[in-house]
């Protein structure tokens, strides 16, 4: 760290938020079958800008997860969508976002879907 480093002051900027949201949308359901992820990624960023003024979606990453019911691994490229929170639009506006993570969970039938927020790593089971 830099001791008495003042990065707006440097960028000639102002502060925005420190608490991010994001969401792991699927291309693999729990059967290790594809989903259609592009209108879920589409959805995503829609409602993650309505709420927060702005999302990104991150390139596809690679990521495995153990589906504990078949012991088989599920290899999957995932897509990343993120927000920093404005929690003055956010929290107010969260049952949507809550509504769509759950709809994605149960129509693209994955086990969990996987959230982050606070830092903190969420799992919603399906």
């Amino acid at each position: 760290m830099i001791p008495d480093f003042d990065i707006a002051a440097a960028f000639n900027a102002q502060f925005g938020f420190s608490e991010r949201f994001a969401i792991y949308v699927p291309n693999k359901d729990r059967d290790n079958n594809p989903v259609e992820q592009e209108p879920w990624v589409n959805r995503m960023i829609e409602i993650l800008s309505e709420l927060c003024g702005g999302a990104t979606a991150m390139p596809p990453i690679r990521g495995a997860w153990l589906n504990e019911s078949t012991s088989k691994l599920v290899l999957e490229e995932p897509v990343l969508v993120y927000a920093f929170v404005d929690p003055r639009k956010f929290v107010p506006g969260i049952q949507k976002l809550v509504d769509a993570v759950h709809a994605m969970g149960r129509e693209t039938n994955q086990g969990q879907v996987a959230f982050e927020f606070g830092g903190s790593l969420y799992f919603i089971n399906f």
